[in-house]
């Protein structure tokens, strides 16, 4: 083997010997990223359910006001018919009197 292919295979060792490097290290960050990736989809997934629950308490509580809106209306409606009735009823004995 003559100095020159020598020298060209040493060359070839060392480009080989820092793919292998490159290699090894480019596998460790691909397996830490796949380890990221997994953790942001599992919190992903944990604040999707998170917002489910919240959408369906806020829905609960919209129907909850909407209910106790609907109650105090009916109590006003009631108090207003309450007064009506007694302002009949003063009427009624005023003509009464008469």
């Amino acid at each position: 083997m003559t100095e020159e292919q020598q020298s060209l295979l040493i060359q070839f060792e060392a480009r080989v010997r820092q793919a292998v490097v490159l290699c090894k290290t480019l596998r460790e960050e691909n397996k830490t990223l796949k380890e990221a990736l997994l953790q942001k989809e599992m919190s992903y997934l944990s604040i999707q359910e998170e917002l489910r629950d919240i959408s369906q308490k806020y829905d609960r509580l919209k129907m909850v006001k909407m209910m106790s809106a609907q109650d105090e209306d009916l109590k006003a409606t009631k108090q207003r018919l309450s007064k009506l009735v007694r302002e009949i009823n003063t009427c009624i004995a005023l003509v009464n009197e008469s």
